[in-house]
């Protein structure tokens, strides 16, 4: 496993794994398999209602706590709104903190929710804070006016949409670039894309383990998700290799700049080059 450090010092890994529609009847086994496989870092939400069976996992798996990094995401609003549901999501987890908690969406009142949340910072219920979506405005709005700067922003980030505006935006302002669905790839038929299929059979690879290493030997964090044992090995599978640079430039060069969600263009706007 490789590691990134956060503007905080907190190290944490560099590859998650998502939790993202999980059902909450399989949820428990589907982490355990993924600890099992050796994932040490759970992406989960207030919205995928399943951070109670993520706590159940950690617990089954007889490791210790410490040795995990959690993430949660508030669907809240306002600050005495965000305090009180950050407790909920506490109760479900069990454990009296969370490793990451962060704002799944920008909102209205997103300066309100981040005070929130460096109020539970302060009280030791997470160990960093950060963002899920915001462009370069949203995210000059909470910098400009926060305590405690955001360590990570997630975005949208795939091999066509490699964000590298953003990435070196963020960059400067010290906090760390985040994959949301690495792995977007089955729209854009790239499974089967010629250039990447080569890259594979060269490192003696697949073309999915291909696209996570691009993106961790840029540092960019990411979270693939699957609820299938032989997948999440696969996706684990990406530390005993190193891409040379005149592959990074060739997967570079397949950047369309194409969004696969339907973001609203002030989602849009910053983050175009």
């Amino acid at each position: 496993m490789e590691y990134i450090t956060l503007n905080n010092s907190t190290q944490i890994p560099i590859l998650w794994f998502w939790v993202y529609k999980v059902h909450p009847n399989e949820a428990k086994w589907i982490v355990l398999n993924a600890i099992e496989t050796g994932y040490r870092h759970i992406d989960t939400a207030q919205y995928y209602e399943n951070e109670r069976w993520v706590w159940q996992a950690i617990k089954a798996s007889k490791i210790d706590r410490k040795d995990f990094f959690v993430t949660t995401k508030l669907i809240t609003k306002g600050y005495e709104n965000t305090l009180k549901w950050i407790d909920i999501s506490l109760q479900k987890f069990w454990y009296n903190y969370f490793d990451l908690i962060l704002i799944h969406r920008p909102k209205w009142d997103n300066l309100s929710i981040y005070k929130a949340l460096e109020t539970a910072y302060k009280q030791w219920k997470c160990r960093a804070i950060w963002l899920s979506n915001f462009n370069e405005e949203q995210f000059l709005e909470i910098y400009k006016n926060c305590e405690i700067k955001p360590a990570i922003n997630q975005i949208e980030t795939h091999i066509m949409w490699q964000q590298w505006r953003m990435h070196e935006f963020l960059k400067k302002y010290d906090c760390v670039h985040e994959s949301r669905s690495p792995l977007w790839a089955w729209r854009f038929w790239l499974f089967k894309n010629e250039i990447l299929l080569k890259i594979a059979e060269k490192y003696n690879k697949t073309v999915v383990q291909i696209m996570l290493r691009f993106f961790i030997q840029n540092n960019v964090i990411v979270i693939p998700k699957s609820s299938h044992i032989e997948r999440m090995k696969e996706n684990f599978e990406v530390f005993d290799f190193i891409l040379d640079e005149n592959d990074i430039q060739k997967i570079k060069d397949l950047d369309q700049k194409i969004s696969y969600t339907n973001w609203p263009e002030s989602m849009l706007r910053e983050q175009n080059y």
